[in-house]
């Protein structure tokens, strides 16, 4: 099995387009980019956790355009940083997080538009790799 990183690896080519360090677009940038764009919904599902707000003084985090056939991972992507919040982690606007350690899985996390969610507002997960 070869990380990520090798040149023949089969993701490395999308890595590149997310760069790294300093090489990095912003998040808003990223989250523009055309697959599961996380701007206003557009179509297909929206998926919000609750409780984070009550219970760990956290914004609540989101998908949206969410195709259907990604329900179920959806699912599971947001209970998994629902715990990491949970158990005292927190997310902020520009964070990258690479969630598993044998394939390219990373997300970022990007402010929602004004007005959505509570007080404290949403913040979106932006799938990039």
């Amino acid at each position: 099995m070869r990380p990520p990183s090798d040149p023949d690896a089969a993701g490395h080519q999308e890595l590149q387009g997310i760069g790294s360090g300093d090489d990095r677009p912003p998040m808003d940038e990223l989250a523009a980019r055309g697959w599961l764009t996380q701007g206003p919904a557009v179509r297909g599902a929206e998926l919000e956790t609750l409780g984070l707000s009550i219970y760990a003084g956290h914004p609540e985090l989101s998908l949206v355009n969410l195709p259907t056939a990604f329900i179920e991972s959806g699912v599971r992507l947001l209970k998994e940083l629902g715990t990491y919040v949970l158990s005292g982690g927190a997310l902020e606007p520009g964070d990258v997080m690479q969630l598993r350690a044998d394939l390219p899985y990373l997300v970022g996390v990007v402010e929602s538009p004004p007005g959505e969610g509570d007080g404290m507002g949403t913040l979106r997960i932006v799938m990039l790799a």
